[in-house]
């Protein structure tokens, strides 16, 4: 998808733009932040699954504002941060709402891209992506591409493993052994769409409606269409591959999995880390969601911010 970029800039704060890119399905809404005296350096971040905005947040009380406490760390220490709110999610509309059901993988790699040919275009001497669980797959795909300049990749507990087996392992966290029939449908409806097959919704229990309904599968489809662990043996850039011991939607074997395939990389473990880059007493999954996910006023993991500027600096 090719789309002519043109960008507004409007100054709402002393140190943060609010950025729109016109794109061929609508509007791409983004915040730049800019450190005092600039930079040459600027961070793209891009978010997880699902409805994440450029904070971090996922509504429905999920609001972890986990991006924003990240840019403010790195903004605090020199370099500029982008980030944006995804396609059909905050102020990125679409002018079709219904052509959203044929969103593929892809169209968020290309939505990424043009974040980055807006930066390129300001000047910026170094980029470098940020990608957060999903996010992480996009940058590496970002990397690859002979069309997008990419100078490195921070890797926030991302997925080391095909989609298949990471959706697999998480329904069978939440489902096994309590719920066996559900998990044994989960795992059939997962090889169906990933045979490209159109599972209509009423071949869906009511329980696994939110994760299989039809109107995702042909993105559910295209994310499983690779191997993380295979794209990153490719990438010549140095990678950041960030993991935490806390999370338990995607567990450290993923980045031991990166790390195992990539040509230059380093990893960093924060033990009490969870998967929205905050810090947990505990990996039960409930005590989990309501007291850290759900916990706008939690900081980010101590360390991480610091982590990251000094592999960008490098």
């Amino acid at each position: 998808m090719v789309a002519m970029i043109f960008a507004t800039l409007n100054m709402v704060e002393a140190a943060e733009q609010e950025v729109e890119i016109e794109c061929d399905w609508g509007v791409l809404s983004a915040t730049l932040a800019m450190p005092e005296g600039g930079s040459d350096s600027a961070v793209l971040i891009v978010a997880g699954s699902g409805p994440t905005d450029r904070h971090g947040n996922s509504g429905a009380g999920l609001n972890t504002y986990s991006y924003k406490m990240l840019a403010d760390e790195l903004v605090e220490a020199g370099i500029a941060v982008m980030r944006y709110d995804k396609r059909g999610v905050g102020l990125s509309s679409i002018n079709d709402p219904s052509s959203y059901v044929d969103v593929v993988f892809e169209d968020f790699v290309d939505d990424a891209s043009k974040c980055i040919d807006y930066l390129r275009s300001l000047g910026f001497r170094r980029v470098v992506v940020a990608g957060h669980s999903e996010g992480g797959a996009i940058a590496l795909h970002l990397a690859l591409r002979e069309d997008v300049a990419v100078d490195k990749l921070v890797l926030l507990s991302a997925a080391g493993f095909p989609m298949e087996k990471i959706l697999i392992a998480q329904l069978s966290a939440q489902l096994v052994p309590q719920y066996m029939g559900l998990m044994v449908t989960a795992t059939t409806l997962i090889q169906r769409i990933k045979r490209g097959e159109e599972v209509a919704i009423e071949s869906i229990p009511q329980e696994l409606i939110s994760i299989f309904h039809p109107s995702v599968q042909k993105f559910l489809c295209s994310s499983m269409a690779f191997d993380p662990a295979e794209l990153i043996s490719y990438v010549e850039q140095p990678v950041l591959i960030v993991s935490g011991g806390r999370d338990i939607q995607v567990t450290k074997e993923n980045a031991a999995q990166l790390l195992s395939r990539a040509k230059q990389a380093t990893h960093i473990h924060f033990e009490n880390m969870t998967h929205i880059l905050k810090d947990a007493d505990t990996s039960d999954r409930i005590e989990q969601i309501m007291g850290v996910y759900t916990n706008s006023n939690l900081a980010i993991t101590e360390g991480l911010g610091e982590a990251v500027v000094n592999f960008i600096n490098l």
